[in-house]
Parts: structure tokens; sequence; C-alpha cells
């Protein structure tokens, strides 16, 4: 066991236990990006989060998906157009889109019920 940390924890918990309290049953609205999906970070992110839902803070979660939708697209052979920086959706990228966040809400829903026994906060030791 690292010396210093018993020094530094207290303080440091002392420092953040305001703000536990004062988020507690609030809500918070988390955008993630398809990037950070695609990238393969979606589980540290989930447990990074549940930290925030153990603590009483209710969650909203709003996801993007724009490079699993440029997948399915590539997949199918259609083109993305796009005006003035904006995807046109055309009824085979609207089809793309449905797919993709379909799959990603099913991925997301499979991260936030591995359980308790796949997180950091699993088997904590007390004493």
């Amino acid at each position: 066991m690292d010396l210093v940390f018993p020094h530094t924890f207290v303080p440091w918990f002392r420092s953040v236990a305001p703000h536990i309290h004062a988020y507690r049953g609030k809500t918070f609205v988390i955008g993630i990006t398809g990037e950070l999906i695609a990238a393969g970070r979606l589980n540290a992110f989930v447990q990074d989060i549940s930290i925030l839902h153990a603590m009483g803070v209710h969650l909203v979660l709003v996801h993007g998906f724009r490079p699993q939708v440029n997948e399915q697209l590539l997949a199918k052979g259609h083109a993305s157009v796009f005006s003035h920086g904006m995807r046109v959706t055309d009824p085979v990228a609207l089809d793309c889109a449905q797919e993709a966040a379909g799959q990603l809400r099913f991925e997301i829903e499979a991260a936030f019920s591995q359980g308790l026994p796949n997180t950091p906060m699993a088997n904590p030791t007390c004493g």
C-alpha cells in the first residue's frame, strides 16, 4: 500500500464531499460521441458514470452514431451526401441510421447491465 495515500485520501474526500451532497438527486444529461464507442471506450465510460449513479445522481444518456452510420453506408456501397455540412438523409441513409442507432442502444444497455462484479466497485475492501 502506498504510504502517501492514507494521508492524501482524507483531505481529498473532505474536499469532494460537498459536491457529492450537492448533486445527489440531480439529473445529469451526458452526451457521448459515436467515436468514443467506435474507439472501444464504452465500458470504461460506463464504469465512470456508474460512480455518479452510485452517488445518487440521475443520468440521461444521449449518444451519437456518426461513424457507425458511415460504416453502414460504406458496407452498402452507398455514398454519403452532404449539404451545407449536414448529411442528407435519403431512404438508404435513414435505414443505416436506424440500424446503427439500434445496435448502439443494444451495446450501451449491455455495458450498463454487466453487473457489479465486472466493475471497479466490486469486492471493495474496508479496514
